[in-house]
């Protein structure tokens, strides 16, 4: 018997960095805090992953296998499972919407968005913007924040 699950990559789930105030329907479904960052999935393991992928936003799997007590491979293979991509694929897919929200939702200083999304100095995660973006952060902000 062939068994489907839906997937729920990052982008399915995420819905604020700094958050949203929950709705009333979300805190009579039992959100324990008036602040809601992602949307439910339905499974505790991938909800307690997201969880941990929002609050430390470190880069590698192994931390977040060490954390849940299973090893690397078998958390790439449950995410898989549940979103069709592996941890590491999944947390680098997570940070980076992460780090879109920032740059249109806050006016935090590069440094602080770099540090608070797991890169160790603005240098670095100016160097991996420009690789995957093409342009600079700071650019990228000015061409993108305020419009719809």
């Amino acid at each position: 018997m062939d068994i489907t699950y839906k997937k729920f990559p990052p982008k399915e789930i995420f819905i604020s960095f700094i958050g949203r105030e929950a709705k009333e329907e979300e805190l009579w479904l039992g959100f324990r805090e008036g602040i809601v960052y992602h949307k439910p999935t339905g499974n505790e393991f991938l909800d307690l992953f997201a969880k941990m992928v929002h609050r430390y936003m470190n880069h590698q799997p192994r931390f977040y296998a060490r954390l849940l007590g299973v090893t690397a491979a078998e958390l790439s293979g449950c995410l898989m499972v549940l979103s069709g991509l592996p941890a590491e694929e999944w947390i680098t897919a997570y940070r980076w919407l992460a780090i879109r929200d920032l740059l249109l939702h806050t006016d935090w200083p590069l440094a602080k968005l770099a540090e608070r999304t797991g890169y160790s100095s603005l240098k670095t995660f100016s160097r991996a913007f420009i690789k995957r973006v093409g342009i600079p952060p700071s650019h990228w902000r000015k061409k993108y924040k305020g419009k719809g």
